[in-house]
């Protein structure tokens, strides 16, 4: 623009000087014709003259193309100046495009702080797997703290028995006999037959007793059922072995276990048929099959005992069309399943319906470990147990980690009969059966048993001999 100024005051200035000039020169024509007129002729004058205004004429000529030049510089510097506007024009129709593109980007990330909007890509850095599997560590550390809180609690709920360990029979010599059961944990479990669902230290006889043996390392669990008509030695007198229990308590039934069977058991845990029926409500039932039309006749029958005793309205099974059948057990179904006797089979059979149950219930369990939470809150109160709340928790987080690999039930072999007017289950022999026991839990084979299981079996041989039971 300063150019444009310059180019036009320069012009103004060339033409004020040839008008300067062109006036000056009339002037001094004018001057020269009045000093011709007078007595000059006429046709002088008019030469003179016509001299005179072909000059100003080649004058006026002179300062036209002056003009036209000036024009034409004028012309240049416009054109200039249009060329110098085009090019701010470009220059300014680029910045607006790069406002608006710093406007999309600016609307993209206000966009991507606000929640739920996309987020910006960015250029990965390569930071190695060890923060991501620290953050994972942590929130599963956090989740077992909240389990293992949780499952605290639950466990304090459960009543506590303080085993009297003085008072536990555990026969001399038994581990080193067997130094095989040094690497399972052995544990009893009883289902008592009490009509009213109260466990009771004393007067309630075990409708169901099963050994669980755990091996310590590969948590692999055996169990073993014994029939309750099992004639065995309490304290030197001999019954059934679910009368133990009813005499004595927790105590005096371990200690008639360990001293029948040579094992090493101090731990238990009782439960009645309510918390059983409960915990196979919650997993939404087990599947067991029916055999027979006696087997069905005789389960409808404790159905609707469990109903009177646990409450509830659990239906009866129609006659199916044809047996085994295999049907969802509820709860109330479920219990009066395991406690079928008056079949074929007896006490074999209803401790064999017995272990069919609790492995239906551990399936269920495993395939289900949500409901896990609400079978402790529920079930644990119910329950009566030596486990201490740290060895319950332990058992409780490595869960799945157990196995049940067998099922069997002791004696393996015995026969029924009657004796002094009461029918009992007697094992043939009884030694022969704890070898056979030692070696399905514990692997030892040729199990030789201990001084004072020898005594018990020679006295159960004594009266089976007597009775005509031979082995």
């Amino acid at each position: 623009m300063e150019r444009n100024l310059s180019f036009r005051n320069t012009d103004k200035k060339k033409t004020r000087s040839a008008s300067w000039k062109q006036a000056d020169s009339v002037s001094r024509q004018e001057h020269s014709v009045r000093r011709q007129t007078g007595p000059d002729p006429a046709g002088r004058q008019t030469g003179s003259v016509n001299r005179q205004a072909g000059s100003m004429n080649r004058q006026t000529g002179s300062v036209n193309r002056q003009t036209g030049s000036v024009n034409r510089q004028t012309g240049s510097v416009n054109r200039q100046t249009g060329s110098v506007n085009r090019q701010a024009g470009s220059v300014n129709r680029q910045t607006g495009s790069v406002n608006r593109q710093t406007g999309y980007v600016n609307r993209q990330a206000g966009s991507a702080n606000r929640p739920g909007g996309p987020v910006r890509k960015r250029k990965r850095r390569r930071s190695g797997c060890l923060p991501r599997l620290l953050i994972v560590l942590g929130i599963l550390l956090i989740l077992v703290l909240v389990v293992r809180s949780s499952l605290r609690a639950a466990f304090g709920k459960i009543e506590k028995y303080s085993l009297d360990e003085s008072g536990l029979v555990i026969n001399d010599d038994v581990r080193a006999m067997d130094k095989n059961m040094g690497d399972y944990q052995n544990i009893a479990l009883f289902g008592v037959d009490s009509q009213d669902n109260v466990i009771r230290e004393k007067g309630s006889r075990t409708d169901c007793i099963i050994v669980a043996s755990i091996h310590k390392r590969t948590k692999k669990v055996k169990l073993m059922s014994i029939f309750r008509d099992t004639y065995v030695s309490i304290n030197g007198n001999y019954d059934k072995i679910n009368a133990a229990y009813s005499y004595g308590g927790p105590e005096l039934a371990i200690s008639t276990i360990n001293r029948n069977l040579d094992l090493d058991i101090t731990d238990f845990a009782t439960v009645n048929f309510k918390a059983l029926a409960d915990a196979v409500d919650i997993v939404g039932g087990i599947p067991l099959t029916v055999q027979s039309k006696k087997e069905l006749q005789n389960l409808n029958d404790y159905i609707r005992n469990m109903n009177h005793i646990n409450g509830g309205d659990s239906p009866t099974f129609e006659k199916p069309d044809d047996y085994p059948f295999t049907a969802v057990f509820d709860g109330n179904q479920a219990v009066a399943y395991s406690r079928i006797r008056y079949m074929e089979g007896g006490d074999h059979a209803r401790a064999g319906h017995q272990r069919l149950v609790v492995e239906g219930l551990v399936k269920a369990v495993k395939k289900k470990p949500w409901k896990i939470k609400k079978i402790i809150d529920t079930v644990l109160p119910q329950c009566v147990t030596s486990l201490s709340t740290n060895e319950m928790m332990k058992m409780s987080l490595g869960l799945f980690r157990y196995q049940i690999a067998d099922s069997q039930a002791y004696p393996f072999r015995s026969e029924d009969e009657r004796y002094n007017g009461i029918y009992y289950g007697f094992p043939l022999t009884a030694a022969d059966n704890v070898a056979k026991a030692h070696e399905y839990l514990f692997g030892t084979e040729s199990y030789e048993p201990t001084e004072e299981m020898g005594k018990i079996s020679n006295k159960i041989e004594a009266v089976t001999d007597d009775i005509g039971l031979y082995p």
